[in-house]
Formats: C-alpha cells, sequence, structure tokens
C-alpha cells in the first residue's frame, strides 16, 4: 500500500512517461527525463539502466521494488506493444486510488471537525456566562 503523495507521484511519472513515448522518445531516455519529477528519481534512474543493458521494462521494475499490479498492467502493455497506453492505465488507476484515499480521509475528518468546533464554541460559550453567573450570584 502506497500512500497518497506516493500514488498521486506514480500518476505523475506515468503519466509524463506515457506522454513521452507516444511523442517518439525512447524509453529510456524518457525515464531518465521523467525520473526528475519523483522525489525517489534513482529508481527510474536504474530502471533506465536496466533497460539500457537489456532488461525488459516490466522486469526492471519488478527488480525497482513496484508493486505486482503495477509490473502486470505494464507487462500486458509491453508484450502487446501498447506501453505508453499501459502506462496511460497505470496512471488513471493510482490517480483515482489516490482521489479514493483523499475522499475517504476527509469523510472521517469532518465528524472530528464537528466535534471539535462544538468544543471550542462549548468553551466560549462557558468563557462567557461563568462571569455572568458569578455577578448574578453577588447581585442577590
Amino acid at each position: 500500500m502506497r500512500g497518497i503523495s506516493d500514488q498521486l507521484n506514480l500518476a505523475l511519472v506515468m503519466s509524463h512517461i506515457s506522454t513521452l513515448l507516444r511523442s517518439g522518445i525512447p524509453l529510456v531516455q524518457a525515464l531518465r527525463m521523467a525520473s526528475s519529477m519523483d522525489m525517489h528519481s534513482q529508481r527510474w534512474l536504474d530502471c533506465a539502466e536496466m533497460v539500457k543493458t537489456g532488461h525488459r521494462f516490466d522486469k526492471a521494475l519488478e527488480k525497482v521494488g513496484f508493486a505486482e499490479e503495477t509490473v502486470a498492467v505494464i507487462r500486458v502493455g509491453e508484450m502487446g506493444g501498447e506501453l505508453a497506453q499501459a502506462l496511460s492505465n497505470v496512471s488513471d488507476q493510482c490517480r483515482e486510488l489516490a482521489q479514493a484515499r483523499m475522499e475517504r480521509v476527509s469523510t472521517l475528518m469532518e465528524p472530528m471537525l464537528v466535534l471539535g468546533l462544538g468544543v471550542s464554541v462549548g468553551f466560549i460559550v462557558l468563557a462567557i456566562l461563568t462571569p455572568v453567573f458569578d455577578l448574578a450570584g453577588i447581585v442577590k
């Protein structure tokens, strides 16, 4: 399982590699160009070196430590001659997963925010009314 930022980061890099491949840029060069967009850029440079030495792209991703689901989609796309489309599909999947996680987090945060707001409003009301009650007790 990857975090939201990792999923969005992977979606961005995969999308850019897909665009570069569709533009006619070779895979090794596309990997090097897109590596600067990832905070873990070395993994993309390692993949580029493995591909340059003759490994298939899916095997390079597997050795670097990408998830099996990602590798499987790319393997099918690479073997079918549609690597750019497979990368685009992986990018879309990562974006959708990140969006679902963000929605889940925001849904879980709503009750906590309402509770926090209620406590703060209660504290303010109590802070205002306590001196009023103290004054009312003195007047009697």
